[in-house]
């Protein structure tokens, strides 16, 4: 059995409709686990009621948990991957996608990626940091200097995905974070000084990996998360103003940011099964993306 997991609150739930959207035309049958802050979806009001879970099609079943937790979800996400599995004993994959992800693979692709070893991708700004990086000499002391692995890349954690073989990764990745809370570190928020070695949950997810050199990792590049072309694995929508959020050609113009392929791809997840938008939202929102890459293209 395989379950895909992911964590949102407020207006990422449109990010979220659009990754099922994906994972549903990906072919992925299973169960996704929705943990969530605040309210659930609007659009939940047109998927069939099945118990207290709702079908968003024959073969995919949404399983929304209303989490009370004092921290940044981004640091929730092992914990909130380990209480699934504890949930559901034969889960043989287990995934985490945030919610400004969709995915452009099939799902079979992706399933038989996470039977070769630990799935993750490149991350966009720290690709590689070599065996001897300060960061990782930081991260061993914070796991008391365990042995570490000869990793030299550097991995988003917007996704993952994880063999049975593998879920002891999960309970490293939890003992760094309470290692890292208690050394005083603030799992309220991210930081973005590139000089820190604990920047948010990703750090701690390399720190997790630079310790496990009996664990198999199978890495593709930024290309995987779409940060690179060709983005045909997945696009992680990473910028500040998320697709669902951002008015395109006002930006472009006021701030000079084009669309990114992230955003663009978005919106080819919006409509079926789950419609984020009407079908006028839906076209004003293509028609203004469209526009601002016309002239993005114009202006150089």
């Amino acid at each position: 059995m395989e379950i895909v997991t992911t964590l949102f609150e407020g207006h990422y739930e449109k990010g979220v409709g659009a990754l099922v959207n994906s994972l549903i035309q990906s072919s992925f049958k299973g169960i996704v686990y929705i943990g969530y802050r605040g309210s659930l979806p609007q659009w939940i009001n047109q998927l069939e009621k099945s118990g207290q879970n709702f079908k968003a099609s024959n073969d995919v079943l949404l399983v929304f948990e209303l989490l009370e937790v004092d921290m940044h979800f981004g640091y929730y996400k092992p914990s909130f991957m380990k209480k699934v599995i504890q949930e559901n004993p034969n889960v043989t994959n287990i995934y985490y996608f945030d919610p400004d992800i969709v995915i452009n693979a099939p799902w079979s692709f992706i399933s038989s990626w996470t039977d070769i070893g630990v799935s993750v991708c490149l991350d966009n700004c720290f690709p590689f940091v070599h065996q001897n990086h300060p960061w990782r000499k930081e991260w061993q002391r914070l796991a008391n200097n365990q042995s570490r692995s000869e990793l030299n890349y550097y991995v988003n954690s917007g996704f993952i995905g994880i063999h049975a073989d593998s879920f002891k990764l999960l309970d490293r990745w939890i003992l760094l974070t309470d290692n890292y809370k208690a050394s005083n570190g603030d799992i309220s928020k991210f930081e973005k000084d590139g000089f820190r070695a604990f920047k948010g949950d990703q750090d701690l997810l390399n720190a997790a990996m630079t310790i496990s050199s009996d664990i198999s990792f199978s890495i593709i590049g930024s290309e995987g998360m779409g940060f690179t072309d060709p983005a045909y694995l997945m696009a992680h929508a990473v910028e500040s103003i998320k697709p669902w959020k951002n008015n395109f050609v006002k930006q472009l113009i006021v701030n000079g940011f084009k669309p990114s392929t992230a955003a663009k791809m978005f919106f080819n997840y919006c409509q079926h099964p789950i419609k984020i938008y009407t079908e006028s939202q839906l076209k004003m929102k293509k028609i203004d993306i469209k526009l601002a890459s016309i002239i993005g293209r114009i202006l150089g």
